[in-house]
């Protein structure tokens, strides 16, 4: 609240933005001023609920991916075993598209794991492997079905 931040100290406030009314000096030098206008610091300023960016992104972002999943998992079936097109298919058998559709949907929920791994153990991180899985296999997934 207002109150809460009139009580803290004059510099963790910032008044720059209120939206991200919290900043966080940090000198670039062993010298300890921390004066707004010196060039050897870095001042980052954050949200009061970051929680509530983070998760409307989040939500966002699962609302997205839910609808592409199974509106092509909906759809594959049908596609493989030429319904929408007797000329243009992937001339399967029901039982075969079905296989494909069941291996198509294990990797789904498994690659969630190679993910992680990725995440923890090479220097991308967190972000960068997300960036990394969306642009290296989702869009271009996507685009091709498309």
């Amino acid at each position: 609240t207002e109150e809460q931040l009139l009580r803290l100290p004059s510099d963790l406030r910032s008044d720059i933005d209120p939206s991200r009314p919290l900043q966080h000096i940090i000198p670039m030098t062993t010298n300890t001023s921390f004066d707004d206008d010196d060039d050897n610091v870095i001042t980052n300023t954050y949200a009061l609920r970051p929680m509530w960016f983070s998760v409307q992104y989040i939500l966002l972002v699962e609302l997205l991916e839910r609808f592409c999943f199974y509106g092509i998992n909906y759809t594959q079936t049908a596609y493989l075993t030429g319904v929408y097109d007797d000329d243009w298919n992937a001339d399967l058998t029901a039982v075969e598209a079905s296989s494909l559709v069941a291996i198509c949907i294990a990797l789904a929920y498994t690659s969630p794991f190679v993910g992680a791994t990725l995440a923890d153990a090479t220097p991308l991180g967190e972000y960068g492997t997300i960036l990394l899985g969306c642009a290296g296999c989702y869009l271009p997934g996507l685009l091709l079905l498309w």
